[in-house]
């Protein structure tokens, strides 16, 4: 009978044990996640910080970077900053990497004759390997081109062209669409015997000034029936590019 009753007792603990846990369990209080906010709104925010490496030809976040006035007395920019969230932030990275990758994949091959790059901050043109003649230069945001001979809209991962008319001084204008953060093109011009003679690689950043404009002069292309093509690698079907005489 005592081991009897040892054993009822020893049950009527753990079922009692089991029930407060069970109780506790159900009271317990889990931390929801923090709501993330739109990729969107991050990326604008993490774009404005967005420089160019001179030295590499590569795309850099620069958390230091003085974007209005008051960060050179407040840093509110870099407190908002700060506001991304992780998710978010390597997303963006990740995205930035993969047309760097592109960049310097480019930069190894090789018979590039100009980089242009593109930010919310700036416009820079850096020059290619190659030693000829070719000339590029970046000219205002209101310049207004006249007498457009050719329009490319630029489809990723496809290859389109068009033909002009025109002598070896051109304006080039790169309109970007809706694209996603950041883009990357490549651009060729030459004529039916070459159609790649100069190449001009297009990337950049989302930006508020859709479009630029650029100066080309081209002698080494020598007819001037010449041919434009090209194809977006990064950034869907949303880089226009036109040339202007």
């Amino acid at each position: 009978m005592k081991n009897i009753s040892i054993k009822v007792i020893l049950l009527s603990i753990l079922g009692t044990a089991a029930l407060l846990m069970g109780c506790s369990d159900s009271n317990a209080v889990f931390n929801e996640p923090e709501a993330i906010r739109a990729y969107e709104t991050d990326a604008q925010i993490m774009a404005r910080f967005v420089e160019v490496d001179r030295t590499t030809g590569t795309f850099v976040l620069n958390p230091d970077k003085k974007v209005t006035v008051s960060d050179y007395l407040l840093n509110s920019g870099r407190e908002e900053l700060m506001t991304v969230s992780q998710i978010n932030r390597n997303r963006f990275i990740n995205e930035m990497e993969a047309v760097n990758r592109q960049l310097s994949a480019v930069k190894r091959t090789g018979g590039v004759s100009a980089f242009v790059y593109s930010t919310l901050t700036s416009n820079v043109v850096i020059d290619g390997d190659d030693n000829d003649s070719f000339y590029i230069s970046k000219l205002n945001e209101d310049y207004y081109s006249h007498g457009r001979v050719a329009s490319l809209s630029l489809e990723e991962g496809k290859s389109r062209s068009a033909s002009f008319f025109a002598q070896s001084d051109m304006v080039m204008t790169v309109n970007i669409g809706n694209c996603t953060t950041f883009y990357c093109a490549q651009v060729s011009l030459g004529n039916q015997s070459n159609s790649d003679s100069e190449i001009v690689f297009i990337s950049g950043v989302r930006s508020f000034i859709p479009t630029h404009n650029y100066r080309l002069v081209a002698p080494s292309i020598l007819d001037d029936n010449k041919a434009l093509s090209g194809m977006t690698l990064i950034g869907g079907d949303n880089v226009t590019v036109s040339i202007a005489r």
